[in-house]
């Protein structure tokens, strides 16, 4: 009498293909929308800390009689992230090109492809947190909701 041969365990390999290839498709709705995610997270990080550097503001004005520079409000301690003293956040890179006894404006670009359709922000001494996709926003900019 012959044995039978035992059963082999293991997969074949069109079973292998078939998980790969529905990896592969979920993989591919899934990309898409973690960088959404990532960038809806750079951008929220970047609204507060325009908020951030508003409020700085209004105390350094308050105490100086003028608005400051990112260095002066670091120096000032009136913000004590380093990482956004120093212009740089998230992905984003923070400025204040216009700082007077009256008024400051100060920017928040991205820094990865900034002509793209990633979101530039806008505040001034208003505190009207301003927004522009693909391009640097100003005072001209629809405010964010």
């Amino acid at each position: 009498m012959r044995k039978s041969t035992p059963s082999q365990k293991g997969f074949s390999l069109i079973e292998l293909l078939i998980v790969v290839a529905i990896i592969g498709v979920i993989a591919a709705i899934a990309v898409p929308y973690l960088e959404q995610a990532r960038q809806a997270t750079k951008s929220a990080s970047a609204v507060t800390s325009l908020r951030t550097i508003n409020s700085a503001q209004a105390s350094y004005r308050s105490t100086n009689g003028r608005y400051g520079t990112l260095a002066e409000l670091g120096t000032a301690k009136l913000i004590a992230d380093q990482s956004l003293v120093s212009g740089e956040k998230s992905g984003y890179t923070f400025d204040i090109p216009t700082s007077t006894a009256l008024n400051y404006e100060a920017v928040a670009d991205p820094v990865l492809d900034p002509s793209n359709a990633y979101q530039h922000y806008y505040i001034d001494a208003t505190a009207i947190i301003r927004v522009e996709v693909g391009a640097a926003a100003t005072i001209a900019s629809p405010p964010v909701d």
